[in-house]
C-alpha cells in the first residue's frame, strides 16, 4: 500500500511539474527563447559551471566541519564523492527519499553511528536555512520598494515568523506545553460534539487530524532535542561556529554570483543588487515540495515571475534558470558515475542504496 501511495504522489508531482512548464512556455515567446540561446557568451557560460562545482565544494566543507566537531573525521574528498551521490538521488531520481537520506546512510555506515551522521546533515541544512530566513527578511532592503510587493512581503513575514518560532523553541524549556494543552482541549471538544451528534464521518476526520497533529508535535520535540545536541557539539570548539558561519555566508554569496554570471552568459545584466534582493526569497519559496526532481518546473516558474518584478523579460530569465537546471543535472550525472564507482565490488559500506535498510 505504501508503494502504491508513493507512486501516486510521484505521479501527481510529475503532472504538476509538466503543468508549470506548459504555463511557462505559454507566455514565453518561442522565438525569443531561441534567440537568447543562440547568443551565448561562452566565457561566462563556462565560468557558471565552475561556480556550481565551487558551491558544492563549499557545502561539503561545511559538512566536514560539523562532522569533525562531533569527533567523526572523514577524508574531505570521500565526503565530496558522497555529496555528489546525494545530488544524483535528489535531482535525477524521482524518488521519495532525497539525497540527504542517502548521504546520512553512507556516512552513518562509515562511522557506525547513524544518529551522528543524521545530526551533522541536519545541522548543515539548519544553519543554511537559518541564514536563508534572515536573508529573506533583510535582503530586499537593497531595493526597499520591493516590500510593497506581495511576492516579497508575504514570504518576508513568513520567514520572520519562522525565525521567531525557532528562537522560541531554542530558548524555552517547554515551548510546546501551552499550545499542546490548547490543541488537546480543542480535539476533546470536537470529539464530544461529533459523538453527541452521531457524526461518524466527522469523528474519523477529527481522529485523522488529531493523529497528524500528534505526529507533528513529536517531530517538533525531536527537532528541539537534535538542535540542542548539535549546537552543544558545535560549541565544543570556538573555531567551529566561526567556520560554519563563514562557509554559510560564502555559499550564499556564491549563489548570488552564480545567478549573476548565468545571466551574463546570455548578455543580460539585471544588476547584482537586484539579484541579492530577489534570490533569497526565490530560494525560500522554492522549498515548497510541489514537483519532482528538485522541484522541476516550479523553480523555473518562480525565477521568471520574480525577475519580471525587476523588468527582466521572461525569455531571458527562463534561459538563465534553465542553465542553472543544466548545471544541477550535470552535477547529478557526475554523482551517478561516482555512485557506480563506489557501489561496485565487495565494499559493504557502499553497497547499492535500497532505501536505507541496513
Amino acid at each position: 500500500m505504501k508503494e502504491k501511495y508513493r507512486g501516486k504522489i510521484l505521479f501527481v508531482k510529475a503532472a504538476v511539474s509538466a503543468a508549470f512548464f506548459f504555463l511557462l512556455l505559454s507566455f514565453v515567446q518561442h522565438n525569443a527563447l531561441i534567440s537568447v540561446f543562440t547568443d551565448v557568451n561562452w566565457t561566462f557560460f563556462t565560468l557558471s559551471f565552475v561556480l556550481a562545482f565551487v558551491m558544492l565544494m563549499v557545502s561539503c566543507m561545511k559538512w566536514k566541519v560539523l562532522l569533525d566537531a562531533s569527533g567523526r573525521r572523514i577524508n574531505y574528498f570521500l565526503l565530496l564523492r558522497i555529496y555528489f551521490i546525494g545530488y544524483f538521488f535528489s535531482n535525477l531520481l524521482p524518488s521519495t527519499f532525497g539525497g540527504d537520506v542517502v548521504r546520512s546512510y553512507y556516512v552513518g555506515r562509515m562511522i557506525e553511528n547513524q544518529a551522528s551522521a543524521a545530526a551533522s546533515i541536519f545541522l548543515e541544512r539548519f544553519t543554511g536555512i537559518l541564514c536563508l530566513l534572515l536573508l529573506v527578511v533583510i535582503a530586499p532592503l537593497l531595493h526597499p520598494e520591493l516590500y510593497r510587493n506581495p511576492f516579497i512581503y508575504i514570504p518576508s513575514a513568513g520567514a520572520a515568523f519562522l525565525l521567531f518560532l525557532v528562537f522560541c523553541i531554542w530558548k524555552m524549556k517547554e515551548p510546546f506545553s501551552l499550545p499542546d494543552k490548547a490543541m488537546k482541549h480543542i480535539f476533546t471538544t470536537l470529539n464530544r460534539w461529533t459523538l453527541r451528534m452521531d457524526m461518524r464521518r466527522m469523528q474519523r476526520l477529527v481522529a485523522g487530524v488529531e493523529n497528524v497533529y500528534v505526529e507533528f508535535l513529536k517531530r517538533l520535540r525531536r527537532f528541539k532535542i537534535e538542535l540542542q545536541t548539535s549546537l552543544a557539539a558545535l560549541r565544543s570548539n570556538r573555531r567551529n561556529p566561526a567556520l560554519v558561519l563563514m562557509l554559510t555566508a560564502a555559499f550564499y554569496f556564491l549563489t548570488w554570483v552564480n545567478v549573476h554570471v548565468s545571466f551574463l552568459a546570455f548578455g543580460v545584466q539585471p544588476g547584482f543588487a537586484a539579484i541579492c534582493a530577489l534570490v533569497p526569497t526565490i530560494m525560500f519559496v522554492g522549498q515548497i515540495p510541489l514537483t519532482i526532481l528538485g522541484n522541476l518546473g516550479f523553480i523555473e516558474s518562480i525565477f521568471v515571475i520574480y525577475f519580471l518584478q525587476m523588468q527582466i523579460p521572461a525569455a531571458e530569465s527562463l534561459a538563465m534558470v534553465l542553465l542553472l537546471r543544466i548545471k544541477i543535472l550535470s552535477l547529478g550525472t557526475i554523482g551517478y558515475f561516482v555512485y557506480l564507482s563506489l557501489t561496485r565490488g565487495d565494499n559493504k559500506t557502499f553497497r547499492p542504496f535500497n532505501g536505507g535498510s541496513a
